[in-house]
């Protein structure tokens, strides 16, 4: 999995999967274009979906859009089952033409802020859906798919909305174009501590600096040298919430030129100071 971009394998003919993480696991920030639901079965986790940090309890669930960054801090002694799906295999039946990526953008994220009926309905399904997929009996994927669009119907329906809109992917590409992305994105993290220059990554990516500068814009929404400040702001941020390292340290770490570049650009990005930031978010 590539920190910045995972790229699930799915089945195409039901891109579907669940996964149970033991609370040692620790998710790095990550994005995907699946559609994703974290139910925590054991103990308590700390996750971060958006540049928000949310603790959640046995019982208790997260619901992440397409294009989300989210992270998941090693939790011992917690266990928690993942639901992802690609919403593209219900577009055929989605007669409404109803806009699913825009609809869940705009839920409340965590069941800790749904109502209590809503948080045990949810529950019960995604606790069937695994049931299912533990024991695949004859028509097992039929309950599944079933379950799963009862689920988007509830998620529709009954899940509050955000007054607040979450920061997204501009785009949600192609698989062609997701896998050269991931291309990038890989020796971005394998790189980010070093200088990376323009015709360092178009090198990369196979396509000349003209072509490589037209095609990481209209498929990101940003230049490379805004996605890499970008990046390595969030590995900042990561650092500063989940080390005790110093803001000098980190600076290093992150690969920026001077501390007066790390910090302007990290107060444009989050409107405060690193320290500050560190205070307000660090969850013990």
């Amino acid at each position: 999995m590539a920190i910045y971009l995972e790229m699930p394998e799915l089945d195409k003919d039901f891109p579907f999967r669940t996964l149970i993480n033991d609370g040692n696991i620790l998710t790095t920030p990550h994005w995907h274009r699946e559609v994703e639901l974290i139910y925590v079965t054991k103990g308590t986790i700390s996750l971060g979906i958006d540049d928000i940090p949310y603790k959640l309890s046995e019982g208790e669930i997260a619901f992440i859009s397409s294009g989300l960054i989210h992270y998941v801090l090693a939790s011992p002694g917690s266990e928690r089952l993942v639901y992802q799906f690609d919403l593209s295999y219900f577009a055929s039946l989605n007669k409404e033409n109803l806009d699913l990526q825009k609809l869940f953008s705009e839920l409340v994220p965590v069941s800790l802020y749904w109502k209590q009926q809503q948080e045990e309905i949810i529950r019960q399904l995604l606790e069937s859906i695994q049931l299912e997929m533990d024991t695949q009996q004859t028509g097992y994927q039929f309950v599944v798919k079933a379950a799963i669009f009862q689920l988007i119907s509830l998620l529709i329906r009954d899940i509050p909305k955000q007054t607040k809109q979450p920061k997204k992917m501009n785009k949600l590409a192609t698989k062609d174009v997701l896998e050269k992305l991931d291309e990038i994105f890989r020796y971005v993290e394998d790189y980010y501590q070093e200088d990376i220059t323009l015709r360092n990554i178009a090198d990369v990516s196979g396509y000349s600096t003209f072509y490589f500068t037209k095609f990481f814009k209209r498929n990101t929404g940003k230049t490379f040298l805004t996605f890499l400040n970008d990046y390595r702001i969030d590995k900042a941020k990561w650092l500063l919430i989940n080390s005790d390292y110093s803001v000098s340290e980190i600076i290093t770490r992150t690969g920026f030129e001077s501390d007066k570049t790390f910090y302007r650009l990290f107060k444009k990005s989050m409107d405060i100071a690193p320290l500050e930031y560190r205070n307000r978010m660090k969850i013990d």
